[in-house]
């Protein structure tokens, strides 16, 4: 089963689709940012930048090296750590990265970006119970990069969740 994703308030076209298919599930996102792909770069890998709208990065992010991703540290009750290891990182273009979230098999992450910035997301070998949580999380995710990278104050998590996710409890 394939979903496709709605465009953010902000008036950004999104591209993206939700592929459920048992622990083969994908998420792949498109976005064009107002802004060229070294800003966006720096956005994703510069640890001051990434806790302004993702959450507190730490690590090494050269091939081999490993990583810890806090999110929700402005969200009451959220715990979210994400680490894993670098698979590739040629910047600035891509990274590639092994994901490891709590009680969750592990996945993969693939972030592309192009000089006229574009960015492509690809999260692979979900479990398909989780699979349209982390279609709306990293839409949520990559509008507040957008905040960022436009020079905007971030948006909360909960009110994007529910744009994406009217009715669901999950924003934590």
């Amino acid at each position: 089963m394939s979903t496709s994703t709605p465009g953010s308030s902000t008036g950004t076209p999104h591209q993206g689709t939700v592929t459920v298919d048992g622990d083969a599930s994908r998420v792949e996102l498109r976005r064009r940012y107002g802004t060229d792909g070294a800003d966006l770069w720096d956005a994703i890998t510069s640890p001051e930048r990434a806790r302004r709208w993702l959450g507190a990065l730490s690590g090494d992010l050269r091939a081999g090296g490993t990583y810890e991703l806090r999110m929700g540290e402005g969200r009451p009750g959220a715990d979210d750590v994400a680490h894993g290891e670098v698979l590739r990182c040629e910047p600035p273009r891509l990274l590639e990265l092994t994901w490891h979230f709590p009680g969750e098999q592990q996945s993969h992450l693939r972030v592309e970006v192009s000089e006229d910035g574009e960015l492509v997301l690809l999260h692979t070998r979900l479990e398909a119970a989780a699979a349209r949580d982390y279609g709306t999380g990293w839409q949520v995710v990559l509008d507040q990069l957008e905040d960022d990278a436009a020079h905007r104050p971030v948006r909360p998590w909960g009110d994007l969740w529910a744009q994406y996710a009217p009715g669901d409890d999950a924003a934590g």
